[in-house]
């Protein structure tokens, strides 16, 4: 089991809420843009692939150093 410090509980935090104000972002300059589906979709599906990529590798790196 994985034990998080204060730290990194903070850390985690600012990256859903920086993943959040990401996707928030992209979804409204895709909407001023007037892009269709497609391109919308696109968009946020690589962001949220590289999102839950990031997430995915910090989460392995914990449990590593952990070990």
């Amino acid at each position: 089991m994985v034990v998080w410090s204060d730290t990194e509980i903070w850390v985690f935090a600012a990256l859903i809420g920086m993943v959040l104000v990401k996707l928030w972002t992209v979804w409204h300059v895709s909407l001023q843009s007037q892009a269709d589906r497609i391109g919308k979709l696109i968009f946020l599906g690589l962001i949220v692939g590289l999102t839950l990529f990031g997430i995915g590798a910090k989460t392995y790196i914990s449990m590593m150093m952990g070990v």
